[in-house]
Order: C-alpha cells, then structure tokens, then sequence
C-alpha cells in the first residue's frame, strides 16, 4: 500500500518477571520480523505507531501476599519492554503509544478489600435484576455461593491504581498529546500530524474479581466526540478498547456490541481490541433514519501469553494495520509466531492462506469475518483441553470450550460434554440432549437424571421404552425398575 500509514497493533502483553517468554526475546523476534516484512513480496512498511490494547500485566489471584510488590514488580517488566520498543520503533517519541488497560491490570485484592459478604437471609428478592443493573454494587461469586456488596467505593476505584501510577510514569514529560490524563475513562491522541484521532477507552469499569465483563461509559463515548468534533484536521475516528465484543455461551467476559453502537453513530470507523487471544476483523454496520454507518473491529492476539493462556491452536500473534494515505482503504497484516519465538507471516486459511486482508474505507457490505486456524485441527485442540479439564476436576471451564462447539451427536465431544453435565448436576441439559438413545450408558445415564429430578414416571418410560433397543440385560431391567419404583437416588 503506497503511502501507507502503519500502525504496530499489539495486545495482552501478560508481563510479570516469571513469564516464559523474556524482554530481550520479544525485542528481538519483533525487529527480526520487522527486517523480514518490510522485504516481503507484500511488504509491510514500518510502523509509525503503536497501540497497545490492555493486559500490560499478568495480574496476581486474591489472597496473593505482598500483591502490591508483586504488581510493582510485573508493571517494571512491562515498562522496560514498552519503553524499549518505544526507542526502537518511534525513536523514543512516546506521543505515539496508545496505552490502556484490560482487566488483567485490574487489581483483584483491592477490590475484594472493598467488599463484603451478604448474609443469605439479607439478599434482597430481586437480586439477579439487582446485579444487572450498569452501575450495581452487588456481586455474586459462583466459587462461595455467596452474595457481595460495594462498601467501600472509594477504596474499590483504587483497584486500577497500579496501573495508572504506571501510565503516569510511562507518559511524563511527553509532548505533543492531545487530551491524556491518567484515572481517566477515555484518553484522546492523535497521530498522522493530527489526521487520525484515537479514542483509547477504559472497558474495564466495573470489572473486579467477581465481574469479568467489559464495559465503557456512553459519556465516554460522548466526550471523546465532543473534544474530537473540533480538531478540523481529523479525518479518520479509532477507537481502541480491551475486551472482544461478543463471546460463546455461557461466557460473561465480553463486552455487548450495543455499547459500541454509540462508536458507529458518532463516525468512529475502525475499533481495536484484545482480550481474546485471537486476531479476528468483524464488520458491523446501522442504519440510520437518514444513512448507513459501518465500523470494522480489529482484534490483536496475545503478543505474548504462556501457552496455557492461549486458546487451543492459537499462537502467540500481532497485527500491523496499513491505512491508507487518503483513509480509503486499510490493510490488516497478522504475524504469528513460530519456531524459537520467531514471528512471521500468519498463513489465515480463511483467506486462501494469506497472511492479510485488505478493506476499504468505510467498509462496505461483506460477511463477518473471522481469521482462524485450520477448523478440524482447531476442534481436536479444543477437545483434547476439555478431555483434560475434566480429568482435572475443572467442570465448568471445561464446559464453556464443549458448550461452544458445534457437536455431533455420536461424537467424543458429546461424551464429555454428557460428563461434565453430569458432574455438576445438570440434569435438564442431559435429558433433553438424549432423545435419541443409542447405548445402554445412554440410558442409564437419562433414567439417573429422571431419578435426580424425582421424575420417576419418567424414568419408568425411559426404560421400558429403549431398553429393548439397546439390548439391556433382563436382569438389570429388573433392578433398574425397582431403583425407580423406591425412589432410590
């Protein structure tokens, strides 16, 4: 692209002094591959930005002694690399940075701090409509079976603390920013001698140790319209956030697509994130009484995650985005890393192996979009970490990967996935998922959940009516039926 305007993408960076991936190795794969791409057949012109979408740190779990050390501590692994990459790729001009932060900066110890348990008989009634409330104080932890209140609110705010003293010390002394302030829930730069504006949000308000979603003030949003509107240089909106905006079932760490509606009606024509550990582009568009508006997401995957962070048969991976010198047009180039922590170009099987995509300016009708490794691979990945969750004990996370794929009905994943509902006691998913019973563990397992739900009528016709068919033994016919007829669980 010809008088491209390139901006190095980078997101859940995860540094703390024990990962398994040092400063000097990142440093290096990212100028290695920079002297590679720029000599590509498609070459990739240098970047003259950087934006860096949340997740500075790896963060530290409740109860963590000494948490504040040990977050000051990941917070000077992650400004050495910054401050390093700042010198080797804008010459030490840090004006030209995007940082914010993601919910792994939220510090978990000080909100809990805040906290504090309501008794069972205190729970209010309504207080599933209570919690879901914008600005609610209630909390629920699923680990305690417990319901928790915001006392302490001053306290709770602090909980990003770290982060900001971090952002603070990272940006003094720097020149040439637009509207930049720390404890903010939206910082305004501008780059391209003031032709792009960038909208860097906080989705992290009211993300703690027991509410993992993301969210973004619409004043925010507002704000940054406003203060923009008057810059007559701009020509091009970003917006840049932490969490992805949609997510599988049963996953509560996502941010709602309505939030970034505002975004798309206030001309913000490109938002980049992370949080999700895969680089993916999905259009969005309204329409408007008077005209249609569309947005284009971009999200980075780790830079730099343990492999334990990653999702199944995804990589560590970055992205570059080539804007064109005329806004019309942006190339997404994905990088990935490979063998000895070296990044190169990512082979994105849904883009007959290319390693990026070019869009136009504002985007126009296409299909959503979504840059992932081979499918068939990508599900034996998946079911190979659900198989080992469940060896582990660790139903629910096994859960959420099972309950996201698309399973058949004969197949290994729904064994495992007919296992984890039964570890935990779902006994209404089990029996409406086995209509079709083929096996006598098929049939034992749909007359226990009968039996668990005092349905024993139920269970009664269950056995009479497939026992024939998959040849139960008389015998275990006989004591099956007088399990049911003794309400034995």
């Amino acid at each position: 692209m010809n008088n491209a305007l390139s901006i190095l993408h980078i997101s859940d960076l995860h540094r703390s002094s024990t990962d398994p991936i040092s400063n000097d190795e990142l440093i290096s794969s990212l100028l290695m591959d920079r002297d590679r791409y720029k000599s590509e057949n498609k070459s990739i012109a240098s970047p003259d930005a950087i934006i860096v979408s949340g997740d500075i740190i790896q963060g530290v779990s409740l109860d963590y002694p000494d948490f504040e050390t040990a977050l000051a501590e990941q917070y000077k692994t992650a400004a050495e690399f910054l401050n390093r990459l700042v010198d080797e790729f804008l010459d030490g001009d840090k004006s030209k940075i995007i940082i914010i932060p993601g919910n792994h900066d939220v510090d978990w110890n000080t909100a809990f701090k805040a906290m504090e348990i309501i008794p069972e008989s205190d729970i209010p009634k309504n207080f599933q409509q209570l919690l879901g409330q914008e600005d609610s104080i209630l909390r629920w932890s699923w680990k305690e079976r417990a319901a928790f209140k915001i006392i302490k609110p001053d306290l709770y705010e602090k909980r990003l603390d770290a982060f900001w003293k971090f952002f603070e010390d990272f940006y003094r002394g720097t020149t040439n920013l637009f509207k930049v302030q720390a404890k903010q829930d939206v910082n305004l730069f501008t780059l391209f001698d003031g032709r792009i504006g960038i909208a860097a949000f906080n989705s992290c308000h009211g993300n703690d140790c027991f509410a993992y979603h993301g969210r973004i003030k619409k004043e925010a949003i507002a704000r940054s319209h406003l203060d923009f509107r008057n810059c007559k240089t701009i020509q091009l909106l970003i917006a840049v956030w932490h969490h992805n905006i949609d997510g599988p079932p049963y996953s509560t760490d996502y941010m709602d697509v309505e939030i970034v509606k505002d975004m798309i009606g206030r001309n913000f024509k490109l938002g980049i994130y992370g949080h999700q550990h895969k680089a993916q582009i999905t259009p969005y568009e309204i329409n408007l009484p008077d005209q249609q508006q569309r947005m284009t997401f971009v999200s980075a995957g780790s830079l730099c995650a343990g492999r334990y962070d990653l999702p199944s048969g995804y990589r560590r991976q970055y992205n570059i985005l080539e804007i064109a010198d005329n806004f019309q047009g942006v190339t997404v180039h994905v990088r990935e890393m490979t063998f000895g922590n070296m990044f190169t170009a990512a082979a994105l099987v849904e883009n007959a192996g290319r390693s990026f995509i070019e869009l136009s300016l504002p985007i126009g009708a296409i299909d959503k979009h979504t840059i992932q490794v081979d499918q068939a691979r990508q599900v034996r990945q998946l079911t190979s970490y659900a198989e080992a969750l469940i060896k582990s004990g660790k139903f629910e996370e096994a859960l959420a990967i099972l309950e996201g794929m698309e399973i058949e009905p004969a197949s290994y994943q729904k064994e495992l996935l007919l296992e984890a509902w039964e570890k935990l006691g779902k006994w209404i998913n089990i029996i409406t998922s086995m209509d079709n019973i083929q096996s006598i563990s098929d049939l034992m397992l749909r007359v226990n959940a009968q039996i668990q739900l005092d349905d024993f009528a139920g269970a009664e016709v269950t056995v009479e009516q497939y026992a024939a068919a998959v040849e139960l033994p008389a015998i275990a016919k006989t004591d099956l039926l007088k399990k049911i007829k003794y309400k034995l669980k």
